[in-house]
Order: structure tokens, then C-alpha cells, then sequence
């Protein structure tokens, strides 16, 4: 009977923590061929954590916006002169 009830349980080691799943989320996301790492990225570092900022939503509007506008304008080459 303790053999089964051990079985159900899971093992320390296998507990994921919020934190952990949540790490390893961004890190699936960043992995993923079809995602867009920068936004992998602003997801992971301002949402997808244990405990967000009380702002984390508008950091978050705030780094999409950002981005959005960078890859909007992207720098333009320089013509060597001479």
C-alpha cells in the first residue's frame, strides 16, 4: 500500500516551482522557431515571473512599442564616401 501511494507522489525533484515553470517557459518561447525571440524576451522578463512589478504591463506595452518602432525604422546603412 506505501508502495503506491509513494508512486502517486511526486518526488521532490520533479515539484516544479512557479518560478521554475514560468523560467522555463520563456526559455521554450526564446527556443521556438516560430516565435519572435525579442518578444520571447519582453515576455519573459517583464511577465513572465513569479511576482511581476505592480507595472509590469506597461513596461511590457512599453518594450513592445519600442521594439515595434526599431524594426518600423531600422537604422540606415552609411555610404562610404570617397
Amino acid at each position: 500500500m506505501a508502495e503506491a501511494r509513494e508512486q502517486e507522489a511526486p518526488a521532490a525533484a520533479e515539484v516544479e516551482t512557479p518560478a521554475d515553470f514560468l523560467a522555463n517557459l520563456g526559455n521554450a518561447l526564446r527556443g521556438n522557431e516560430n516565435v519572435d525571440v525579442g518578444l520571447a524576451d519582453i515576455l519573459a522578463k517583464h511577465l513572465l515571473t513569479a511576482s511581476p512589478a505592480v507595472d509590469a504591463l506597461t513596461k511590457a506595452k512599453d518594450a513592445i512599442l519600442k521594439l515595434a518602432s526599431e524594426r518600423a525604422n531600422p537604422p540606415k546603412p552609411e555610404v562610404a564616401s570617397g
